[in-house]
């Protein structure tokens, strides 16, 4: 007997072959790649930012290089702009003026035609002031500020003593020599220009090779004028004797032919020298009229005619006006219209009222005048309401 015939065949088992765990990969390597791998990615982003970075830098250099050289050309601008302006607007009509002044057509205009330039000049020399400017340029900056100070301060000394310089007086030499003064102030504004503004800007546009050109300026025309006597032969035409030169030939002289008071338009009644002449008076004042002949053989300028009043035992010391003939010629009578409302009386001027007053008027006395008697006339005056 088979010892497999007893009982149930046993049963055929199916065993499922057991899978076999993926063996990983080594750790170690798999982790350099994926270290080389980010490195790589890790430079590159390095790289492009860097490019990035340089790129901006570049842009931002290019963008402060053109401001800077825009900056340059517009203080050279600026600078040519006012320098060739004041030459045109105040250098050539200043010395037009000045020129033979005495000998002009109206010489007594003079020194008020002079202040407009001197206002010019004064706002050519705010507005350069007030410049910001590119830090290339701030030597030239304070240069020109300099030499614009000075070419203000010199022509508003030059106006100031010009009136007195065209007058035949005592102070004519003096103001002549101060005009001289101030021409040399003129010349060192123009040296300051040349030495060192000039230059200055220059180089500062050399540098950030800028081709602009800088405005050459001269204000002074030459240094004829730094010599009292040439000042005053181009002023006047000829050298003053109080400045060394030769005696004036011939004879100055004026008469006080008469006087008046204005009651119309034109209408002049003249005073008379026999009694007290009452005059109205009113807030607009009185207009006396001094009718003055040149009794000389000169032509005579900048002649003063003027009034005063006295009366013993007061002060009346602001009781006078004054006046001014711009011109007169030998044989030829001029009359000189005074405005007597002397505002530095104040509220005292009605004390003079109903007061018994001697007036003088007058006409300046010439230096070389010979015969004076004749220059003043007296009236007794009563001022009424």
């Amino acid at each position: 007997m088979s010892f497999f015939d007893e009982g149930d065949e046993p049963g055929t088992q199916v065993r499922t072959p057991r899978q076999q765990p993926r063996r990983p990969q080594p750790r170690g390597r798999r982790q350099a790649i994926d270290d080389r791998t980010l490195l790589v990615r890790r430079g590159a982003a390095a790289a492009i930012i860097l490019v990035v970075l340089i790129a901006l830098v570049l842009v931002i250099k290019t963008v402060l290089d053109h401001q800077a050289v825009a900056g340059l050309r517009t203080y050279d601008d600026n600078v040519n702009r006012v320098v060739d302006g004041e030459s045109g607007a105040v250098v050539l009509p200043v010395f037009r003026e000045i020129d033979n002044a005495f000998n002009s057509s109206n010489p007594i205009d003079v020194p008020t035609a002079l202040q407009q330039y001197v206002s010019q000049e004064q706002s050519d020399y705010r507005t350069v002031e007030g410049w910001s400017v590119p830090a290339q340029m701030v030597g030239a900056q304070r240069w020109l500020v300099e030499a614009f100070g000075l070419r203000y301060e010199a022509l508003n000394g030059i106006a100031t003593e010009m009136k007195n310089a065209l007058a035949v007086g005592a102070g004519q030499a003096t103001a002549i020599r101060h005009i001289a003064g101030e021409m040399e102030k003129l010349l060192s504004a123009d040296v300051i220009y040349r030495d060192r503004v000039q230059p200055l800007i220059a180089d500062a546009l050399a540098k950030a090779n800028v081709t602009d050109a800088v405005s050459a300026s001269q204000f002074l025309p030459d240094i004829g004028w730094l010599q009292p006597e040439n000042v005053a032969n181009r002023i006047l035409g000829y050298v003053p004797t109080s400045l060394g030169g030769p005696p004036v030939t011939g004879s100055p002289g004026h008469e006080l032919v008469a006087v008046g008071v204005q009651t119309g338009p034109t209408t002049v009644v003249p005073l008379s020298a026999g009694g007290i002449t009452k005059l109205p008076y009113t807030t607009a004042g009185i207009t006396f009229v001094l009718t003055v002949l040149n009794s000389g053989t000169l032509k005579e300028h900048e002649i003063q005619t003027d009034i005063h009043f006295y009366k013993a035992g007061q002060n009346t010391s602001c009781l006078k006006s004054t006046a001014t003939i711009p011109l007169t010629v030998p044989g030829t009578s001029y009359q000189s219209s005074i405005l007597f409302a002397p505002a530095t009386c104040g509220v005292n001027l009605p004390t003079y009222f109903n007061e018994g007053l001697l007036m003088t008027a007058e006409v300046q006395t010439l230096p070389g005048e010979t015969d004076t008697a004749n220059n003043k006339k007296t009236f007794d005056i009563e001022f009424t309401r």
